[in-house]
């Protein structure tokens, strides 16, 4: 029997609350919005559970409190076969919150309220050889710019250097996913994340958050930054182009199966990381696994959400990447 893959996701899951559509009954004039659990470490670990379980055994690593919704969050984790062995409680923190809006033209509009959120102290008081403990027994760690940007400098720094401190051993995924309004300012971003090239052997990276720090949006020169910074394989991701992936191997350019008009882009970039680092951590080749990243994603867009209702979902199938 073929051993099975832990994988851990680390970062942040929030309560997330989106205008509810069709429901009838309330004042003129008042808002109704629908209640959900959303995150980015959080989709990619539920995509990776649903596309990969039971090769694959997931556990969330994060913070959460002692609240209701904290409890309500650890049974959704466990509702998607998520393991919560890992989760720290920090007591008289909550998780965080977002709220979506539309206005008229259909744009949205994000607002956010997580001073108090206990995945800020997941790491709290944690030295650099108890972090590495837990994450070695792990064949893939994965985290991204927003995980690096919820904690304080010692935290961040002990993760960074505990994930050093397994090079070689566990393998590593990064997705820079980054957020201006989480950063004091733009050179502490390009720090962390340059630093943290350093310990990923794969930096998925979007061109857009990539020209968002260093103005700069081609995808080869993007790919030569993070290999130069360290990372082992750069897989540039432009949206709904092609992905270059560049290795010591060579370079790759992977198409999406076909051209589609999305119906929500949420989670698109969290699922395309579950599909590659999946199939890449059970040795699959480059071409494979990005053509599995395409199609999750692509199934993804088709329904609203960051990580969709599980009965529109299936997995992948042989022949449809």
């Amino acid at each position: 029997m073929t051993e099975q893959l832990k994988i851990a996701s680390i970062g942040e899951c929030m309560i997330e609350l989106s205008p509810a559509k069709g429901v009838e009954g309330f004042a003129e004039g008042m808002k109704v919005f629908r209640q959900a659990f959303a995150g980015d470490t959080f989709n990619t670990a539920t995509y990776l559970v649903r596309q990969f379980s039971p090769k694959a055994e997931v556990s969330y690593i994060t913070g959460l409190g002692s609240d209701m919704q904290s409890q309500s969050m650890r049974e959704k984790f466990a509702s998607e076969g998520i393991k919560v062995d890992h989760i720290t409680l920090v007591e008289g923190k909550n998780p965080g919150l977002y709220m979506i809006e539309n206005d008229e033209t259909g744009e949205r509009f994000f607002h956010y309220w997580r001073n108090d959120a206990a995945a800020k102290l997941m790491f709290g008081g944690w030295s650099v050889e108890k972090i590495a403990e837990l994450l070695g027994d792990f064949n893939m760690v994965y985290f991204s710019g927003i995980t690096l940007a919820i904690l304080d400098d010692t935290q961040r720094d002990n993760l960074l250097a505990a994930l050093a401190s397994l090079k070689g051993k566990v393998k590593v995924a990064f997705d820079p996913n980054f957020r201006p309004a989480l950063w004091p300012d733009r050179d502490k971003c390009r720090a962390v994340f340059s630093k943290a090239a350093g310990v990923t052997d794969y930096a998925l990276v979007g061109c857009e958050d990539h020209a968002a720090l260093w103005e700069e949006s081609d995808a080869d020169k993007i790919a030569d930054a993070w290999r130069g910074w360290g990372a082992g394989e750069a897989i540039i991701k432009g949206g709904d182009n092609s992905c270059i992936i560049v290795n010591d191997e060579g370079r790759m350019e992977v198409a999406p199966p076909a051209k589609l008009k999305p119906v929500d882009t949420t989670g698109a970039g969290d699922s395309f990381a579950a599909g590659y680092i999946g199939m890449r951590i059970q040795d699959k080749s480059v071409d494979e696994a990005a053509r599995m990243a395409h199609a999750i994603a692509a199934k993804v867009i088709m329904h609203p959400g960051g990580a969709i209702d599980k009965a529109v979902w299936s997995p992948v199938q042989e022949g449809e990447y």
